[in-house]
């Protein structure tokens, strides 16, 4: 629903502008968003209700399923075959899920798989067009997430491993004292090939986070940053005892990445039955399916990761998008197929269990089961509702940080001053020059403790201020709605030196 509202307001805030869609998020999924939501004047369910989300992770969703089974024909390994090997993907419940939720593992998962796809070909038949469609889908995969960088990596050394150790198929061999040379000026080449699109996209995002937001790395250290939020994980006695905690951490990376591992266990078997266990492209698989979590090592070690079950999934689509090449290399190709349907089955079967086990799966167990999320999505939709029907005109300002769900049920968000409006920092400093007649706030929590105005006004919601008086209480206290009452802001009380 957030990357819903990010689109949502370059077209229909208070101040439209396609700087809204953020630079915490990458902006790939709200951009897809936006053709969407140009519906939203005849069919504002595309974003009140999220719809536009769920129509763009579907969307990505049976794409990967057209990629496994298209690359499947292409290696001629049989209708029936290339269509249960996408089925069987697909059809996961845990992949379904989260084909269908509106988050941006969808198209993440699209464009990793079809990179693997294309770096895989490049490794079948050494043609460029492979390496080239390998290097623009990775550069998509990182205006999706950040985790195509340590996926992008791995894909560097895999280059470096191909070139230097396959032999390439030519009429014309180097004389062998340059054959090491040789190879290392083809690697050199390729790797500027591979990585050119992708870096560049990071330098330019950079760019961007300067420019707009006066903070290259704004993305990264913001308030409203990965890192910033991951500040509440203090609080957490098990995070707490990670941090600086090799093998601890190493313990949680591997016992939540084992679940994701089955579609790698049948690699490793086939391998193993067919005598190609050492050879040297499933170093370059298991460097891929790596990659992720080791990032999510590195950050448990840090403390800057909530570490939750789906963020080490990535590593499942990028075997599943391995194997059309890994049977093609099968002299026993109907074994190797068995192999891969049970595994494809059992990896169903699996994340099924985790899926409905609180335990391992808290966040998509809690979606399923209509949990805390849905409580709190209905009192936001109760607060829309009075907004629309009690303060119909009212000049409203909240952070969309926590507020979004409401701003985007709002038959009027327009009459609403948001974090992405370009007075918002301004306003919460002198609200009767913007004409603010409300603030809403929401009650201090683990979750919405950086938002701008609780961290502007820290005594506010316990204690309200003299220029304004409680107004309304939504939820028992969740949230909070002030009236202005004296705009002369006597900010030494109030802690507003806080305002940049």
């Amino acid at each position: 629903m957030s990357r819903v509202a990010n689109a949502f307001y370059v077209l229909y805030s208070r101040d439209p502008h396609l700087a809204a869609i953020g630079f915490v998020w990458n902006p790939l999924p709200s951009l897809v968003n936006l053709a969407v939501l140009l519906l939203y004047p005849i069919f504002p369910a595309v974003a009140s209700y999220g719809l536009a989300g769920i129509l763009m992770s579907s969307l990505f969703a049976a794409g990967t399923a057209v990629l496994l089974a298209s690359e499947g024909l292409r290696y001629r390994l049989g209708t029936v075959t290339s269509l249960l090997l996408a089925l069987l993907y697909s059809l996961n419940p845990f992949v379904f899920l989260f084909g269908s939720n509106g988050l941006s593992d969808a198209p993440f998962n699209f464009f990793t798989m079809w990179t693997v796809i294309a770096f895989a070909r490049w490794l079948h038949d050494e043609k460029p067009f492979g390496m080239v469609a390998a290097s623009f889908t990775l550069s998509l995969a990182f205006w999706t997430r950040y985790e195509a960088v340590p996926f992008g990596a791995a894909l560097f050394a895999a280059v470096i491993v191909a070139t230097l150790l396959k032999q390439r198929r030519s009429v014309i061999k180097p004389i062998e004292q340059r054959r090491w040379k040789y190879q290392w000026i083809r690697g050199e080449g390729t790797l500027v090939l591979m990585m050119t699109p992708v870096i560049y996209s990071g330098l330019l995002w950079i760019m961007w986070n300067y420019l707009i937001m006066g903070n290259p790395f704004y993305f990264l250290n913001s308030e409203y940053s990965n890192v910033a939020q991951a500040g509440s994980l203090m609080e957490n006695e098990e995070y707490v005892r990670m941090l600086g905690n090799p093998w601890l951490a190493f313990v949680t990376v591997a016992k939540k990445t084992a679940y994701y591992a089955i579609p790698l266990g049948v690699i490793v078997l086939i391998r193993l039955f067919s005598g190609r266990l050492f050879k040297w492209d499933l170093l370059i698989l298991i460097m891929l399916f790596a990659s992720i979590p080791a990032l999510q090592y590195v950050m448990l070690l840090k403390g800057t990761t909530f570490a939750w079950f789906r963020y080490f999934m990535y590593g499942f689509p990028i075997t599943v998008a391995w194997l059309p090449y890994e049977l093609s290399q099968m002299k026993r190709k109907e074994v190797g197929k068995l192999l891969v349907f049970a595994g494809l089955l059992g990896s169903a079967v699996l994340l099924t269990y985790a899926m409905t086990n609180p335990k391992i799966a808290p966040d998509e167990h809690t979606y399923i089961t209509l949990g805390s999320h849905y409580e709190d999505m209905k009192l936001e939709q109760s607060i829309a509702e009075y907004f629309n029907e009690e303060l119909s005109d009212a000049v409203v300002m909240m952070d969309s940080y926590s507020a979004y769900r409401i701003i985007v049920k709002s038959r009027n968000p327009q009459r609403f001053v948001i974090t992405s409006d370009r007075i918002f920092r301004d306003a919460m400093s002198e609200p009767k020059n913007f004409g603010i007649e409300y603030i809403l706030i929401p009650r201090p929590t683990t979750e919405s403790i950086g938002s701008a105005i609780i961290v502007t006004y820290p005594n506010l919601y316990a204690n309200g201020a003299e220029w304004c008086e409680l107004y309304k209480d939504f939820g028992d206290g969740a949230w909070r709605l002030y009236k202005i009452t004296d705009y002369a802001l006597k900010h030494k009380s109030e802690g507003a030196e806080g305002v940049s």
